[in-house]
């Protein structure tokens, strides 16, 4: 354990990347574990924000969700939370489900762009 904890806290070794998705709840849920993983002192840079709607819709169902989703994104990257200190790499809504090599590689393609 005390050579596990000691990787996890190495910033040259690892890194700890929270995934979550633009709802309020998963926010603060998302918020409360960079606080602990920062007490732990576990480097955490990146947040990725899976299912994120483009808002290009008539729909009023999707229109809703998209706007829910964007006050959700406005609290995640407000610097008043400690989330509001992390990199936001946002994924969209994908119309198939993330499985196998294939799908991560085109997965991976979508969000990490740098």
């Amino acid at each position: 354990m005390t050579e596990a904890r000691e990787i996890f806290r190495d910033e040259a070794r690892s890194q700890f990347i929270i995934v979550t998705i633009p709802t309020m709840m998963a926010v603060n849920e998302s918020s409360r574990l960079a606080d602990a993983l920062r007490k732990e002192d576990v480097p955490v840079r990146y947040i990725l924000v899976n299912q994120v709607l483009d808002g290009a819709t008539s729909d009023a169902f999707f229109s809703n969700q998209w706007k829910d989703q964007q006050k959700a994104l406005a609290v995640l990257k407000s610097t008043e939370k400690e989330l509001g200190k992390l990199d936001v790499i946002e994924s969209p809504v994908l119309d198939l489900e993330v499985r196998g090599v294939p799908a991560l590689t085109y997965f991976g393609d979508i969000v990490w762009k740098e």
